[in-house]
């Protein structure tokens, strides 16, 4: 008896060794409101038969949530998270490929974390894959008013994520940031909104920018 155990298990361990899942990618980012794939592989031959495949996409957040499952070829959407319904299609037409390709449809910011890609074939085999999600500066609002004195108010406003550090400099880019007053909320869509106000004294035609830093990101957009 323990010699065929000691059979079973080396077999065992060299069955696992031959089933490995891969993940092209490990860090995927994207736009808030964009699409997403992601995407795992895993061996298959000639004679694999997908009705005893078995495919688990998990979201690790404080609690596990799950994205998609196919169970022994048959989806089952009777456990899926209610943050991804109707957002997630996996493409069945890759599985023959070794590819489980998930689709997220309409990226919200909270779809950001790790992700684990789940393959069951006999053996079993994971992967885990990161996802960011961001939401550029695009679009910034400005506003100016004088109480007097030529003295000016210079305000820029704009929405993004993550957090945005706001520059204010003159025509000379000279830095003015720390003249500025910032402050920024956050809103149920968990995008912050940041308010930035200037105030200086100037003569009419003179030229100042704003520019949001995205750090995180390296990106910026200025007016």
């Amino acid at each position: 008896k323990p010699l065929i155990l000691y059979i079973f298990l080396f077999y065992w361990h060299f069955l696992n060794a031959l089933f490995t899942v891969e993940a092209p990618k490990s860090l995927y980012t994207v736009e808030r409101g964009n699409n997403v794939t992601m995407e795992c592989t895993f061996p298959v031959h000639e004679k694999s038969e997908f009705r005893d495949l078995s495919i688990s996409w998990e979201k690790k957040d404080e609690l596990r949530k799950q994205v998609y499952a196919l169970i022994k070829g048959v989806e089952d959407f009777k456990s899926q998270h209610s943050d991804f319904k109707g957002r997630i299609n996996l493409l069945k037409e890759n599985l023959k490929l070794g590819q489980s390709v998930l689709q997220i449809t309409d990226v919200k910011l909270r779809d950001a974390g790790i992700y684990r890609c789940v393959i069951g074939y006999g053996v079993a085999d994971y992967k885990t894959i990161s996802l960011k999600v961001k939401a550029p500066y695009r679009t910034i609002t400005q506003g100016m008013v004088s109480p007097g004195d030529n003295e000016w108010k210079l305000m820029c406003q704009s929405e993004g994520y993550p957090l945005a550090e706001v520059i204010w400099q003159n025509k000379e880019y000279e830095d003015l940031t720390y003249k500025a007053n910032t402050s920024y909320e956050t809103g149920s869509d968990q995008l912050y909104h940041v308010t930035s106000t200037l105030t200086i004294k100037s003569r009419v035609g003179e030229n100042f920018y704003c520019i949001f830093w995205n750090k995180e990101l390296q990106e910026n957009t200025s007016a």
